[in-house]
């Protein structure tokens, strides 16, 4: 870049974060920056001799995609009885569905990555019986299933299928039974104008569950700027 003269004094580059695809560069600073003692105003354009947009390319793979971190809670409570779970059968709410809703999971319509899920029970032992866990993922929300029924992929759901992270069988904490999967790396598309991943929690084990016991199922996703 060649030399500038601001202020009286002389500067002969500039680091500049921008556009990856060879766009114009815009240069922002918070509020302006004083150099020299001339103020430049809250958004720069950076250009080349001939006052033309300078542009940026990656052909060194140096710049970076700056994303965001996200996480999603959503909680149910079971219905208030004790029929046993067999080995595939899928955890529901009072109401009967078994279809998780995970709000804010990340930018609406984008790409996210998971890093990781859990899965937290109200039970203060692990049930005989109990297993490893399957979550299913789904980009909208999945054909209607009732708890302890059997999972099932049905051809209507394919399509919006995200595919799936497993989750080993809980420990015991004292008050709580907690189990985790730490960076699966699923790479999830979130439906158009959409911020939500909905989900599915099978049973791989069969046991008998505690009546109107709850299950809180966090994820926490990286944006993928894709």
């Amino acid at each position: 870049m060649a030399q500038r003269i601001i202020g009286g004094e002389q500067y002969e580059s500039f680091l500049v974060r921008g556009d990856i695809n060879g766009g114009p560069v815009p240069v922002v600073f918070a509020s302006g920056i004083t150099i020299s003692g001339i103020t430049l105003g809250a958004e720069v354009e950076v250009t080349n001799d001939s006052g033309n947009p300078l542009p940026v390319s990656d052909n060194g793979n140096s710049l970076t995609v700056d994303g965001k971190a996200y996480r999603s809670v959503a909680t149910i409570t079971r219905p208030s009885n004790t029929t046993a779970y067999t080995a595939g059968d899928v955890i529901g709410d009072t109401g009967g569905s078994a279809i998780i809703s995970l709000t804010t999971a990340g930018p609406s319509g984008g790409f996210i990555i998971l890093q990781s899920a859990s899965l937290v029970f109200s039970d203060s032992v692990v049930p005989a019986g109990m297993g490893a866990f399957r979550i299913h993922l789904y980009s909208v929300s999945p054909t209607a299933i009732a708890d302890n029924a059997a999972f099932d992929l049905v051809s209507g759901d394919r399509d919006t299928y995200m595919g799936y992270v497993d989750l080993s069988t809980p420990l015991d904490f004292g008050s709580t039974i907690y189990t985790q999967t730490d960076y699966p790396g699923r790479l999830i598309k979130l439906a158009a104008a959409s911020a939500t991943l909905f989900a599915e929690i099978e049973t791989r084990g069969a046991y008998t569950p505690v009546s109107a016991s709850t299950v809180s199922l966090r994820i926490n996703t990286l944006e993928a700027g894709l």
